[in-house]
């Protein structure tokens, strides 16, 4: 696929098939995130797959029970037995890094830009992806990182869920880029 399409083409998906990812498949989109760009090439991301649909029900469950006091306005949709944080994807991702106070900054953006690299890739594998902001709050829950595979030295820095969209994604909008300054 060409990466404008890609690009203007990714959307996040909160919907998916049943249809399991094959390992081939996320290999290959763990390969693009071990692509992208990183402070001093220091390549610090890990990464955990899970592809338990109990664990990754649990990692929904245990994000809506944290979230829903610190969100009132969630509390109503986190009530309910619906996954509405992972949407029944047969895939969540972790891009982890070294617990590292001074390289904190660093470590968080080279993990969005690993991201970024599976995002696209998955997009021209036909896949779907959405990035799972709340589950970053199971950071604050040591016995939640350990069940889920976090070791006691890493941060869980961008979590996503992977898999095959149930409908076909509709064409995005943007704005065009708003530029601050131009200098000569």
């Amino acid at each position: 696929m060409e990466l404008d399409v890609c690009i203007k083409g990714r959307r996040s998906v909160r919907s998916y098939t049943d249809e399991p990812v094959s390992r081939e498949t996320i290999e290959a989109v763990l390969e693009a995130g071990s692509w992208a760009p990183t402070a001093m090439s220091r390549e610090p991301c890990r990464f955990i797959v899970i592809e338990n649909k109990e664990l990754i029900k649990f990692v929904s469950d245990e994000t809506k029970v944290l979230v829903k006091p610190m969100f009132p306005s969630f509390a109503r949709q986190f009530s309910s037995e619906a996954d509405l944080i992972c949407y029944n994807a047969p895939v969540l991702i972790l891009v982890c890094a070294e617990k590292d106070q001074q390289r904190a900054g660093w470590n968080l953006v080279d993990s969005v830009l690993a991201a970024e690299n599976m995002f696209l890739k998955a997009c021209d594998l036909g896949l779907g992806t959405c990035y799972m902001g709340f589950v970053s709050f199971l950071n604050s829950k040591p016995d939640v990182l350990k069940k889920i595979g976090v070791p006691e030295n890493y941060d869980m820095l961008v979590p996503f869920v992977l898999g095959h969209p149930k409908t076909k994604q509709g064409k995005g909008n943007r704005k065009k880029p708003n530029i601050l300054n131009w200098i000569k």
